[in-house]
């Protein structure tokens, strides 16, 4: 009882610290273990969540050069050649030259065991992010299951309206909804409902097959121009992948 509690304990500090949960607490050691698990593994992150006592860097991050991850405590550090690997695509990076002094005592930020949630304060030349007019507007999906009860539906229904009324009015707003098929949705048109169906009995899509459907690869299809937001109106951003 008492591990079990300092567990318990110990994971709830963890989560709140860095604003994940996870469905599981330890990790399979093997195939034969993950196997057996009757939940798959999954990541609930909230980015909005306000941590008063995140750490705050005033330089610009180091990414990987292959996936675009960012140095972080995970990542296995070469001292003497000055180069990192990353822990998602083990790809290895040089250090850029500014961290010609990087050793085992001498560790920046990033690097530090117990951080591993922080910001970053870009400079202005590096924020990929930046435009002529400022940075972006926020951008939010909601990815939503219909298989649920009538009352469970609704709920969401209000829990989601909430949530959109706390939101800055600049605010990108995409929905995709899952049930016997997958629909994404394009917001933005009183007078119809318009979305994108895939059949939701193929096991896999091509990630270029969806795009082209969804019109972000290459030209774009042809639309009819749409009339003026309404104040408070939000459409969806431009899809991705």
């Amino acid at each position: 009882l008492w591990l079990t509690t300092f567990m318990a304990t110990d994971f709830g500090d963890l989560e709140a610290a860095d604003a994940v949960r996870l469905t599981w607490n330890v990790w399979p050691a093997s195939r034969v273990e993950a196997t057996k698990c009757t939940l798959p593994f999954a990541a609930l992150y909230s980015p909005c969540r306000a941590l008063p006592s995140m750490p705050v860097l005033p330089y610009d991050p180091i990414a990987c050069k292959n996936c675009g991850a960012v140095l972080n405590p995970y990542a296995r550090v070469d001292f003497h050649g000055k180069i990192w690997i990353c822990p998602f695509c083990y790809t290895r990076s040089h250090f850029p030259p500014h961290y010609a002094a990087i050793s085992e005592q001498n560790l920046p930020a990033e690097l530090f065991p117990s951080y591993c949630t922080i910001e970053y304060t870009l400079t202005q030349q590096n924020t990929a992010m930046a435009t002529s007019s400022g940075p972006a507007p926020p951008c939010y999906v909601f990815i939503i299951d219909t298989c649920v009860s009538e009352e469970e539906l609704n709920a969401l229904k209000t829990s989601m309206l909430q949530a959109i009324e706390t939101m800055p009015e600049t605010t990108l707003v995409g929905l995709v909804t899952y049930g016997t098929n997958v629909h994404v949705h394009e917001l933005g048109f009183e007078s119809c409902f318009k979305s994108y169906v895939f059949r939701g009995s193929k096991e896999t899509f091509d990630v270029k097959e969806v795009q082209e459907q969804l019109g972000v690869l290459g030209a774009a299809p042809a639309a009819a121009p749409a009339a003026p937001a309404a104040p408070g109106q939000r459409a969806p951003p431009p899809a991705s992948k």
